[in-house]
């Protein structure tokens, strides 16, 4: 059974993936005791130690960790700014970097969760965009220097979902469960499926 790291796999959208990835040794990683590997997922050291824990060899790699910050532009604070980085963007570009030329080698794929965010502008999320938007570029040059080798990148969009992420409940946003359904649907289908972009 091969190993699947998740990052931000302890609660909402990356917790339902990784109760979701039945055929593989999951490692989650995140903030929270009930990971397997705890840490700052921005970090290098936590990605060695979370690669250092696979007991077989890693063939998936999940990036759904991530925070918001929402408010008017010019109301955000330097270490509000930093941290939102950090999680959305910083996070994913560090797993990323620590297996994706063992992916090239040997195959695997990479799912990097951006947002709907990454996609459209919207009023009050200038930091949270910003993070988002980096991440998508930061995703489409994987895909392009995947291409010819045994490594497979997924972007994927979603909307917003009913977790943890909001103080309280949002009407009309999705089940994180049913999302979650989705990317490993598309991660067992035969084909390549490069981009998925979930809303209700």
């Amino acid at each position: 059974m091969p190993t699947a790291i998740v990052t931000g796999g302890t609660s909402g959208l990356g917790a339902a993936i990784a109760q979701r990835l039945t055929g593989y040794d999951v490692i989650t990683v995140s903030r929270r005791e009930s990971a397997t590997v705890r840490g700052d997922a921005s970090r290098e050291d936590t990605a060695r130690r979370a690669i250092a824990a696979a007991p077989t060899p890693i063939t998936l790699l999940v990036n759904c960790a991530g925070s918001g910050l929402f408010g008017p532009a010019g109301s955000n604070k330097e270490e509000d700014v930093r941290r939102t980085i950090d999680a959305n963007l910083t996070a994913t570009i560090v797993f990323c970097e620590a297996l994706f030329d063992h992916f090239k080698q040997n195959g695997g794929t990479i799912v990097n969760v951006l947002s709907t965010a990454a996609l459209f502008s919207r009023a009050n999320e200038s930091v949270y965009s910003a993070a988002k938007w980096g991440a998508r570029g930061y995703t489409e040059v994987l895909k392009a220097e995947a291409k010819g080798t045994k490594a497979r990148v997924m972007s994927v969009a979603p909307g917003g979902m009913q977790t943890p992420f909001w103080d309280a409940p949002r009407e009309g946003f999705m089940d994180p469960g049913a999302v979650a359904d989705a990317i490993v649907d598309a991660l067992d289908r035969p084909v390549n499926v490069t981009e998925l972009v979930i809303q209700r």
